[in-house]
């Protein structure tokens, strides 16, 4: 799993059946400090998540196809699995750290 702030949605009326009627949406991998470290990734939302919130994805296809219960050979990379609350870890100095992600739209 994947720590992931929600930039944008994706809008397409056209698109494979196992998208289904599922949202889409253009998410951006963060540290838990909150800066990006790779490229965004469109996502399927299942958790009803909403721009500007920080959330947990899954970015392996296997995993994302067993989430939507998914034929092997679906077409299903990174879905949403869970809107972050808090987030906590250990400091380069040892401190803990926390950070409440902002809940923006």
């Amino acid at each position: 799993m994947f720590l992931g702030k929600v930039i944008g949605n994706i809008v397409s009326t056209i698109k494979l059946k196992d998208y289904g009627g599922f949202k889409l949406l253009l998410v951006q991998p963060v540290y838990p400090e909150g800066t990006p470290w790779k490229d965004p990734v469109i996502c399927i939302d299942i958790v009803d998540a909403g721009v500007g919130e920080t959330v947990l994805y899954v970015d392996e296809g296997n995993s994302a196809r067993q989430l939507l219960n998914l034929e092997p050979v679906g077409a299903v990379r990174a879905v949403i699995v869970g809107i972050v609350d808090e987030i906590q870890w250990q400091g380069d100095d040892g401190t803990l750290q926390s950070r409440m992600p902002p809940h923006d739209s």
